[in-house]
């Protein structure tokens, strides 16, 4: 489906993206049909775009299937390392004006106890994943992972610049109650959204 915040090129194996009744290929067995997509964010979003794969077997079954394309706001990440200060300056000019999401997610019931180790691999989560930054000595407990990225858009401003938006992220683990806390903070509120949905997601896959 077509996006308003992406500019998508495709490229297909012929036929492939054609519709009506004439369009589609034929794929033998054993064989693939590629689809490459060359995707340009130019607004923040906080939903994957949806793509649906309909096909029709030997025996005239169709089949249907809508899914989700594993494109998601951190993406267009640029990590970003700040020093303590600069980081926390930052950080509480981006308080209010919903600029702030948060919210409490659970480890699994079946991960094991939350300690140096987990914690090490929410930080690959932060910096691997979400693509952002590692902001080092923010806190003076090992319980909390601070970070920094610019999301980068093909959008221009009136002096012909790129936009872009300038993302912090912190996750506060409480080993007692097996829970961690994930708050965002954005210049923009559905920026701040997307960030925190993967973070959570990613988290709860940990």
């Amino acid at each position: 489906d077509e996006c308003d915040h992406l500019r998508m090129q495709k490229q297909g194996t012929q036929g492939l993206l054609d519709e009506g009744e004439d369009g589609g290929c034929t794929i033998a067995a054993r064989t693939q049909a590629k689809l490459l997509l060359h995707v340009e964010v130019t607004a923040p979003f906080d939903d994957a775009p949806a793509m649906r794969i309909t096909f029709e077997n030997e025996e005239g079954t169709k089949h249907e299937y809508p899914l989700r394309l594993p494109i998601v706001a951190t993406c267009f990440m640029e990590p970003v390392t700040l020093e303590p200060g600069a980081f926390m300056q930052r950080w509480k000019s981006l308080e209010g004006q919903e600029r702030e999401c948060q919210e409490v997610v659970k480890a699994p019931p079946s991960s094991p106890e939350i300690d140096e180790d987990y914690m090490r691999r929410i930080t690959l989560i932060i910096t691997d994943g979400l693509k952002f930054g590692r902001c080092e000595g923010c806190d003076p407990t090992p319980w909390t992972v601070s970070g920094a990225a610019t999301f980068r858009t093909g959008a221009k401003d009136l002096n012909g610049n790129n936009i872009n938006v300038g993302c912090l992220v912190r996750v506060e683990a409480n080993p007692q109650a097996g829970a961690f806390r994930v708050t965002t903070r954005t210049l923009h509120p559905l920026c701040s959204k997307a960030v925190k949905n993967v973070a959570l997601v990613s988290i709860k896959l940990a």
